[in-house]
């Protein structure tokens, strides 16, 4: 059976579980090593399990506790050449880490990994499909100021897609950020708002996707209700029926709720 777990997710910090067959990783380490490791044995999984932690980009909310993670099991991250660069020139990677380089679809003990590109201002930021051992395919993409058409290929036919619903585009407006940063989260390569979304997952639905997670919801311009039930109103409007034709969930910023079996 495939797993997928939201350990956290919002802009204070990120990571996320998966599991097939024999292998466990994260997507992102971006809490302390402490709160990341109570986060797993709440769902009764361990950090000693873990063969590999995958790095979307080297934002602080992504990395935060990577170097003791890092440190603490020796397990190799995994990322795009240049935000291994970064994190190594940074010190987020300890001296004498197993790096491994995303290039291309790899294996990852029983998974099968292929990162995408994602247009956000970091360095060389990604997002992962994964090809479990069961067949079942999982992808994780957030932090993108756009949906492009090679992202939209990576998640169209997956099983189960991770993809952000950072904003609410009133709420933004009306919110005491300055004007630049305002035009940052709305940007091409800033982060994606809940219409946006939403629109994207009718799409996703329609090609079969059934199981749906909201996440890197913004703390101060989105609510999770919000964006749920922007999510759920589009695609009723599509005649798609929740738990019949699809399951939506949103990722918790401050812990996790529940470990989703595929």
């Amino acid at each position: 059976m495939s797993r997928f777990c939201s350990l956290y997710s919002s802009s204070k910090g990120n990571s996320t579980y998966l599991s097939g067959g024999s292998t466990a990783v994260l997507v992102d380490a971006g809490v302390s090593f402490l709160t990341l490791t109570a986060a797993l044995g709440s769902q009764g999984l361990s950090v000693e399990d873990l063969r590999g932690v995958l790095i979307t980009h080297e934002h602080t909310d992504h990395v935060r506790g990577l170097k003791t993670l890092v440190s603490r099991t020796g397990i190799p991250v995994y990322a795009s050449p240049r935000t291994l660069e970064v994190l190594c020139r940074s010190g987020h990677i300890p001296p004498g880490a197993t790096l491994v380089e995303c290039t291309g679809t790899a294996a990852v003990g029983d998974l099968v990994v292929t990162p995408f590109p994602t247009p956000h201002d970091a360095c060389e930021p990604v997002g992962y499909h994964f090809l479990m051992p069961d067949q079942r395919t999982l992808a994780v993409a957030t932090d993108l100021g756009h949906i492009t058409p090679q992202i939209r290929e990576m998640l169209t036919g997956c099983d189960l897609v991770m993809l952000e619903s950072n904003y609410d585009k009133r709420m933004l407006e009306c919110s005491r950020y300055p004007y630049y940063i305002k035009r940052r989260i709305k940007g091409q390569n800033g982060h994606l708002s809940n219409d946006d979304c939403s629109n994207e997952i009718v799409h996703l639905v329609e090609q079969g996707t059934t199981r749906l997670v909201l996440a890197h919801l913004s703390a101060e311009n989105n609510l999770p209700e919000l964006a749920y039930e922007t999510g759920r109103a589009s695609l009723a409007a599509q005649q798609m029926q929740e738990n019949y034709d699809y399951i939506l969930k949103v990722a918790p910023a401050h812990g996790p709720r529940e470990v989703l079996v595929l």
